[in-house]
């Protein structure tokens, strides 16, 4: 497996490109932001995608607390529609601690 070339300073960015370098992630919450409380297939059509493409995603923004599910994921049962809203203080610290491994802050 190729090793990818990482700055010697460079940790701090990881975990936010990690989590939000991926356009249909930043879709998500761009959409879930605009109109929260919304499902799954909702999302997907917006965004032009198949359903099953941003499952793996909305997972991951969940797991990572970028986004709040109702019900938890831990509360779910199989097949209950699920709607998501933005957790803006986390998306605003990955944010911040992006622009502070970048320099802008």
């Amino acid at each position: 497996m190729p090793k990818y070339a990482r700055p010697a300073d460079g940790e701090g960015a990881e975990a936010p490109l990690a989590i939000l370098g991926n356009m249909v992630k930043a879709g998500i919450i761009r959409q879930v932001r605009k109109t929260p409380n919304v499902g799954r297939k909702t999302i997907a059509d917006v965004l032009a995608v198949a359903p099953s493409t941003i499952v793996p995603y909305l997972g991951e923004l969940e797991a990572a607390g970028l986004l709040i599910a109702n019900p938890p994921k831990a509360e779910r049962k199989r097949g209950e529609w699920v709607v998501y809203r933005v957790n803006d203080e986390m998306v605003t610290e990955l944010y911040l601690r992006l622009g502070q491994e970048i320099g802008e802050i």
